[in-house]
């Protein structure tokens, strides 16, 4: 962990979140970022109950080939279990002032059906919170990313993303310590060994409409997120605009989103443009410590050049100054001055 960046759960907590506030959080497992005792208006939801989740997080594929692992024994208690739709389990309920996520929406299957689904339950004037894990520095490093045609398919088509299935299975690695892949000089000793016979056995099912027990459908690093938010948008298929963005911090894993209710139909694409030209695209690869070191090292010796040859230039320019003041070069110059005047 960066000792320098900003912990998200705590900024949201003083920033975003009012003591009073109607919060649902979803998918909180054993962590959730709001106390009861403190916000006695939170509530949290999942798609199974307390005892499924335990019973799911017990042992599964996800588990064993991604290295996470989750106190069983420090499983929340679930309050609403989600029925069909966000629209349909809370429809006799008051909307929320804020609705958070973290690390949740990746595995959601239909992620456009999700954003278009939780809009129906946030107040007017409310807040969607997003913490996402960012596919660079994590177990889905070596994916093969995702985009606005993946998700949109999946929402026209009704289907299970099976091309997600089969990247997730084959692809994924027992390793998420963001640091490795910041620091790291030896990525590519990661680099997945998963048999094809699994992803394929996988892709089979997922096509026969089978889930698997968790997976990550949709893999983002943070600039193909926002440049999602912006298809989705461009599509007319978003309700949400952003209001604040926090992308990765060097060291971590993981980016914020604040979203709000649109207040017009219109897209802000200044606030797009502001916000992409600030993060690295999706296309960029992760820099090691090692190359990082180097390129400060670069760096600093050329700094060191600059500054020797601004050094000499002064040292040359007052030598200059001090020739031109001096009595010697005061005659030569007269002298010479005569011997013009002479020689016309």
């Amino acid at each position: 962990m960066n000792n320098n960046a900003i912990d998200f759960r705590k900024y949201i907590k003083s920033h975003f979140i009012k003591k009073n506030d109607r919060i649902l959080e979803f998918g909180p497992l054993e962590r959730p970022i709001v106390d009861k005792i403190e916000y006695p208006n939170a509530y949290y939801a999942d798609i199974k109950s307390t005892e499924e989740i335990k019973k799911l997080y017990t042992s599964n594929e996800y588990l064993n080939s991604t290295g996470i692992s989750v106190n069983l024994d420090s499983i929340v208690d679930i309050d609403y279990v989600i029925n069909k739709s966000y629209k349909e389990t809370f429809k006799k309920e008051k909307k929320f002032d804020v609705v958070y996520l973290s690390h949740v929406i990746e595995h959601m299957p239909d992620i456009l059906d999700f954003f278009d689904d939780i809009a129906s339950i946030i107040d007017k004037d409310g807040k969607l919170i997003i913490i996402y894990p960012d596919a660079r520095y994590c177990f889905d490093h070596f994916r093969n990313g995702t985009s606005f045609i993946d998700a949109y398919d999946v929402y026209k088509n009704k289907k299970i993303n099976c091309n997600a299935v089969f990247d997730f299975t084959y692809n994924v690695i027992h390793e998420n310590d963001p640091g490795f892949f910041w620091n790291e000089t030896n990525i590519v000793d990661k680099l997945p060994r998963n048999k094809f016979t699994n992803a394929d056995d996988t892709y089979i099912k997922a096509s026969n409409n089978e889930t698997p027990d968790d997976v990550h459908y949709w893999p983002f690093s943070d600039y193909q997120f926002i440049k999602f938010l912006y298809d989705t948008e461009r599509a007319g298929l978003s309700k949400f605009e952003i209001n604040y963005f926090y992308k990765t911090q060097y060291n971590t894993q993981e980016f914020l989103v604040v979203l709000s209710l649109k207040k017009s139909n219109k897209i802000n694409y200044r606030n797009y443009e502001k916000i992409l030209s600030n993060i690295s695209p999706a296309i960029k690869n992760v820099i090691t410590s090692k190359e990082n070191k180097n390129i400060n090292d670069e760096l600093i010796e050329l700094k060191k050049i600059k500054d020797n040859i601004e050094k000499e230039n002064r040292m040359l320019q007052k030598e200059l100054e001090d020739i031109y003041n001096s009595k010697r070069w005061k005659v030569i110059t007269k002298v010479a001055n005569i011997k013009n005047k002479l020689i016309k």
